[in-house]
């Protein structure tokens, strides 16, 4: 079996993993997993980059060592993720601890350059199996990588024992783990061909390379998920999202009426957190205009209607905000108690929401004129004169 990379292959795996990369930066970074896995892609990147670089130039076993000491970095990032404490731990520690990862994975790459340095002294090429430079290597490449990547698999298993994580989650963790397996497999392989002598593989430095782009290929399409759940989000294409664009049009009419309900910038972020706080703004904008809604004969004014009584309450709501937009003074004391929205939960809550709101466009697109026996009376503001209503 051939463990060559070709050169197309290799840069077709490093653009989609540059892509990838730049777009976890912009759009997945906001808890202290991303940030370390976007650390790790980023070594990883720098470790497929010095790979293409070391098959020319003078200097080509240097660089090929600093390839392989980056690999060792790479699953340092893993060893981070495994042992993090929580999502909202002190990003401090974490950053303690990635220094002290890093020193160790230093101290590996130094450990395999001069075990590099030393063969080419004696005339030898660096690999497994080489006399004590051999041993060095093996030791500072191979007893990491395991360590690590063991750790991770662990604190993997243990997450998907849980059963709390969403199954996109779990999928993720278990291929991140059959990719954990695949790396074993080549360091069993290693060590049968070391201590055995089969299956003869040929030189070991090859598959290294080869079992390390196979892995970050893998772990570039799993790690591309989330990236493309965010894209999803900022172009509104999921739930939420479309949620929001039907909700959009009542909330911003009903908040041009109540602006001073609207929360500060930063309050809900996320798509969800976004969609929640459209639907509270939209319930407290309704019932501050409560007290504006022209009077009914029956017993007040809710939600749970059909079409008839929605479209009639998005007519007289519309009455409402005209109303408290000229400067009117409101003639409903009792709206704002009549209008209590009995959702059960938020799903319920959404759904009434978006019957209103499907109700607010067909009212507006249908230009239904004010029905005059449904105005409120309403006391003229001082010094201005009646308040008109359109």
């Amino acid at each position: 079996m051939s463990f060559t990379i070709t050169d197309g292959v290799a840069w077709a795996i490093i653009g989609s993993l540059i892509l990838v990369l730049a777009g976890r930066f912009l759009l997945v970074r906001d808890t202290v997993i991303d940030y370390l896995v976007n650390r790790l892609l980023l070594c990883s990147l720098l470790t497929l980059l010095l790979y293409r670089w070391s098959k020319t130039g003078p200097f080509a076993g240097v660089v090929e060592q600093l390839a392989i000491g980056c690999v060792v970095l790479s699953t340092t990032y893993l060893l981070g993720i495994a042992r993090l404490e929580g999502p909202n731990e002190d990003m401090s520690r974490v950053r303690r601890r990635e220094r002290r990862y890093c020193a160790i994975a230093l101290a590996c790459t130094a450990a395999i350059l001069f075990a590099g340095w030393s063969a080419d002294a004696e005339g030898l090429a660096l690999d497994f199996g080489i006399g004590w430079q051999g041993f060095l290597f093996f030791l500072s490449f191979s007893v990491p990588i395991t360590a690590n990547t063991v750790l991770f698999a662990i604190r993997g298993i243990r997450e998907l024992q849980t059963g709390s994580r969403e199954a996109v989650e779990k999928l993720v963790a278990l291929a991140l783990v059959a990719v954990d397996v695949f790396s074993w497999t080549s360091q069993l392989l290693c060590v049968s061909q070391l201590v055995f002598g089969r299956p003869d593989l040929g030189p070991h430095l090859p598959r290294v390379e080869w079992t390390f782009t196979v892995c970050i290929a893998a772990n570039g399409v799993l790690l591309a998920l989330p990236l493309a759940t965010a894209l999803g989000e900022a172009a509104g294409l999921d739930a939420a999202g479309r949620s929001r664009r039907r909700l959009r049009v009542l909330w911003r009419d009903l908040t041009e009426a109540v602006p001073e309900i609207v929360m500060p910038p930063g309050v809900g972020t996320g798509s969800h957190g976004r969609l929640f706080r459209m639907t509270v703004e939209i319930r407290d904008a309704i019932l501050h205009l409560g007290p504006y809604l022209p009077p009914v004969h029956d017993e007040g004014d809710d939600l749970r209607g059909g079409h008839g009584e929605l479209d009639r309450f998005a007519h007289r709501l519309a009455l409402a905000t005209a109303a408290r937009k000229s400067g009117a003074q409101p003639g409903n004391p009792r709206g704002a108690e009549l209008l209590e929205l009995p959702a059960r939960d938020f799903d319920a809550d959404l759904r009434q929401l978006r019957e209103l709101s499907r109700a607010w466009v067909r009212m507006r697109s249908s230009r239904m004129p004010a029905d005059e026996s449904a105005r409120p009376t309403l006391s003229p503001p001082p010094r201005t004169g009646p308040a008109g209503l359109k």
